[in-house]
């Protein structure tokens, strides 16, 4: 991002009341303060302010990756710094109070109280200071970000739900929990209210009034920002539909959502364009952060599983899947970590954030300023496979999936889905080219595996292993709220506040 995170004292952050009194109170005396904000707000400051929204937001994306991608055995953690970082993924159970399950979750919320204050300040500067276009433009930006935010809330905590309505004083009671499909659904309100105030901005010729980080640069108009929106709109909509009680109990209700949502994002079915879209960077710059999964291959920390080779399929010439040859490459320095005395060799490692001279991940040295995705053009072609599958247009579904196995992997077109269970086989071809076009982005394996109800199908990799099912309520969330963390779902120690 290139520049300092905007620090305010966020308090006592998510929901009001933290056990041990826990705070965000992160000095920066180059950046406005939080009661500087909302009394005294500028336009420098709102610059400043939306600057550090933007950087907040991508905290914690890196242990999401790694996180998710361990659950979903797409690599391992074999560093030893912290056991439970690599026993908990793999024998469970997560725990609620621990440094790898009760992760994911306090830094989102930080995120989200960035945005309300915010969005506070924008109420309240005179619009001699900053136009009511530029004040819609701004709503929209961090709008989108807070649904961005609340989006990776969601995918972890699943039938867990989460709170929402947290932009009340720091000293409220904790807000309630509320359903997953009631998440989604307030995700996609605050994307459709973004998408209002673009549009809104975009009939005004306003610009932001801050500078757009290098990752958005495609993306750094009120009319630009709007494809973004609208793809993070058709994500939304297709993750919520999966279960078929959502949506109002009529999933094609959310997958005519999402198409009409991707007519408007960014999504181009040209190959060229797989791998364009909105990104977080990174940078070696004074008070910036560096891309930490981008190691080089003598490092022992994230290695990539054999699984990936042995269950992609293989080229007309022989060779795996193009994908897994430009996303994985041979350890130079291998490492053995024994997990409850159980081998697990350290032998590859993840090629996506190296800088590689070319295709097939050849002359790779690890690069700290490598940007992460937060959502590609590739993975819209997928989203509008599943949304054209699920809404009746399946020739289109299969014609995106082969547009995508064919010119991303070097593969054989598949063939076309005629018996058996349709459904259920397309959604295994679905999930085997999500899992290779994503791997070690965003933990899209284990998110898959679990909302189309296919964890078994995630190997064990260890005897008397585990697939946990979603990550716990943090400890201190749950005492927050005189509730008692246990293994009420197998694997997942954690509490299950009532929802709403």
């Amino acid at each position: 991002m290139r520049t300092r995170r905007f620090a305010i004292t966020a308090g006592l952050l998510t929901l009001g009341v933290w056990a041990g009194g826990c705070n965000f109170d992160i000095t920066n005396t180059n950046q406005p303060t939080l009661d500087d904000l909302l009394t005294n707000p500028t336009r420098t400051k709102l610059s400043a302010a939306a600057t550090g929204l933007f950087a907040s937001s991508r905290g914690g994306i890196q242990a999401l990756i790694w996180r998710l991608g361990s659950m979903g055995r797409e690599g391992v953690n074999l560093s030893g710094n912290n056991q439970p970082d690599f026993q908990e993924p793999y024998f469970g159970p997560v725990q609620a109070g621990g440094s790898f399950g009760g992760t994911l979750w306090i830094d989102r919320y930080a995120t989200i109280r960035t945005a309300n204050v915010y969005l506070q300040a924008l109420g309240v500067i005179d619009t001699l200071k900053v136009s009511t276009g530029e004040k819609a433009a701004s709503r929209a930006m961090a709008n989108t970000l807070k649904a961005l935010t609340f989006m990776y809330v969601v995918e972890t905590r699943a039938q867990l739900g989460a709170p929402v309505d947290v932009g009340g004083p720091v000293n409220a009671p904790p807000a309630p929990f509320v359903s997953e499909d009631s998440v989604y659904g307030y995700i996609i309100g605050l994307l459709d209210s973004a998408q209002a105030d673009l549009g809104r901005a975009t009939a005004l010729s306003a610009t932001f009034p801050f500078p757009v980080p290098p990752g958005f640069a495609g993306f750094a108009t009120p009319a630009t920002f709007a494809q973004f929106n609208r793809a993070l709109a058709a994500k939304a909509n297709v993750l919520r539909a999966t279960d078929a009680t959502k949506c109002g109990g009529t999933p094609a209700n959310c997958y005519t959502a999402a198409l009409t949502a991707l007519g408007t994002s960014f999504l181009d079915p040209a190959p060229a364009s797989f791998p364009n879209g909105v990104f977080f960077d990174f940078s070696s710059g004074s008070g910036d952060t560096q891309n930490g999964l981008s190691e080089p291959t003598n490092a022992l920390t994230f290695f990539a599983l054999q699984d990936n080779f042995a269950d992609a399929d293989t080229q007309a010439n022989g060779s795996t899947d193009q994908r897994v040859l430009n996303k994985i490459v041979p350890a130079a320095d291998t490492q053995i970590a024994l997990l409850g005395s159980i081998p697990i060799p350290g032998e590859l490692k993840f090629a996506v954030f190296m800088s590689c001279s070319q295709p097939g991940a050849v002359n790779c040295a690890a690069d700290a300023n490598h940007p992460i995705p937060i959502i590609r053009d590739e993975e819209l072609i997928l989203l509008d496979a599943e949304a054209q599958w699920f809404a009746g247009s399946k020739a289109q579904a299969i014609a995106d999936l082969n547009n995508v196995r064919t010119n991303s992997g070097n593969l054989a077109t598949a063939a076309p889905v005629t018996t058996g269970d349709l459904d259920s086989v397309f959604v295994k071809a679905l999930m085997y080219e999500r899992r290779f076009s994503l791997l070690w982005e965003q933990g899209t394996r284990w998110i898959d595996a679990r909302r189309f109800g296919r964890l078994g199908d995630i190997p064990l990799d260890v005897p008397s292993g585990n697939i946990p099912s979603v990550m716990p309520v943090p400890k201190g969330e749950c005492d927050a709220r005189n509730l008692t963390a246990s293994e009420v779902i197998p694997d997942v120690v954690t509490c299950t506040p009532p929802l709403t």
